[in-house]
């Protein structure tokens, strides 16, 4: 990836419904804007955003200009009338995911999310990641819209990411406990995936996903594999944990024979289950996942949907909700995300 690309502002005119125009620069984020754009999140969400370090002026002069990030404003009569951010993975991972986009209320109406879209993306895309990926809210459709007409290809789930109690902004809630976030995903450097293994029951949905992104791919014959032990004794991983969304976000290494036994562990270890969900990621090069799956499934964990084309490892997701409603038909979704959803609600399994 080349973190190093150039991002030259741009600007564009817009107009509103009523034909008023409104000329607004695009631009990265430079300093002295810490200002406007915690103001930008603070009408919308108060104190709530999620991403807590972005109240912090210090942290945002530090790093919305820094390697990690890539803060992308629209400004307009002198003030910044919204924003959107790059967020860079670059460890055993290679892609960009842009999120975190905001747009001030008397701004609104001029297409100014769109034009921030197809600012942002490209600019993305000249860094030559693996792909962009995006976790798309599924509280509206926005994002799922706009990412769709640039080509990202929805490939799953992230189930009850937001607890609707936590939420303040301008979206109703409607029936759902917790939100889940939509995984999009456009492949960019990487065209060619190698060989995956995938259990038989998700095998026709993994076929789709990689015949929908266009890219090499080659699924292997479970019947060689399934009945052999591949795996190490013990396993490998980081946890991250938010205590306030109650969502555990787990990134697998090495995936060994104790890996079910350490998610009925972390379970166990909740003071109260009800809310709590644990996502686990999981690679899919290896014949070993096949034996993984079924222990994971036995636990109370089930497929939500792939992580492709994002490094040298294709990866797929899996899920332990407990007891939570999800009402899923109550999201808000494009027709491509509403048939993944039914899809993954096919492998929801509580134990």
């Amino acid at each position: 990836m080349n973190i190093n690309h150039e991002f030259k502002p741009f600007e564009i005119e817009l107009k509103n419904k009523e034909n008023e125009s409104l000329v607004f620069t695009l631009r990265r984020f430079e300093k002295g804007d810490e200002k406007g754009v915690i103001d930008c999140i603070r009408e919308e969400y108060g104190d709530t955003y999620f991403k807590r370090d972005f109240y912090d002026p210090d942290w945002l002069r530090e790093n919305a200009v820094g390697d990690h990030f890539v803060f992308f404003l629209a400004q307009a009569n002198g003030m910044i009338a919204g924003m959107t951010i790059l967020t860079l993975f670059l460890d055993d991972e290679d892609y960009i995911e842009p999120a975190s986009q905001i747009i001030r209320k008397q701004f609104r109406g001029y297409k100014l999310s769109d034009a921030l879209v197809q600012y942002a993306l490209p600019n993305g895309e000249r860094m030559l990641p693996a792909s962009l990926f995006v976790h798309a809210v599924t509280f509206h459709d926005s994002t799922q819209t706009l990412c769709e007409a640039y080509g990202m290809v929805p490939v799953g789930f992230r189930l009850g990411s937001f607890l609707s109690e936590k939420m303040h902004n301008s979206y109703d809630t409607k029936k759902c406990e917790k939100y889940s976030e939509g995984i999009m995903i456009k492949p960019v450097a990487k065209k060619d995936v190698g060989t995956v293994y995938v259990p038989d029951e998700i095998r026709d949905y993994t076929d789709k996903i990689y015949k929908r992104l266009k890219v090499e791919y080659n699924i292997a014959d479970s019947s060689l594999y399934k009945d052999k032990e591949y795996r190490s004794e013990t396993s490998s991983y980081d946890t991250k944990t938010d205590s306030v969304q109650k969502m555990v976000s787990i990134k697998v290494k090495e995936a060994g024979k104790d890996l079910a036994d350490k998610m009925r562990e972390l379970i166990n270890s909740f003071d109260d289950r009800h809310g709590w969900v644990i996502q686990i990621l999981l690679d899919i090069d290896s014949p070993k996942i096949y034996r993984i799956y079924d222990d994971l499934k036995d636990t109370g964990f089930f497929f939500t949907g792939l992580k492709p084309v994002c490094g040298a490892k294709e990866k797929m997701y899996m899920q332990w909700i407990g007891d939570i409603s999800l009402n899923m038909d109550e999201y808000v979704l494009t027709e491509s995300f509403d048939e993944i959803r039914h899809d993954i609600e096919k492998y929801i399994y509580r134990r």
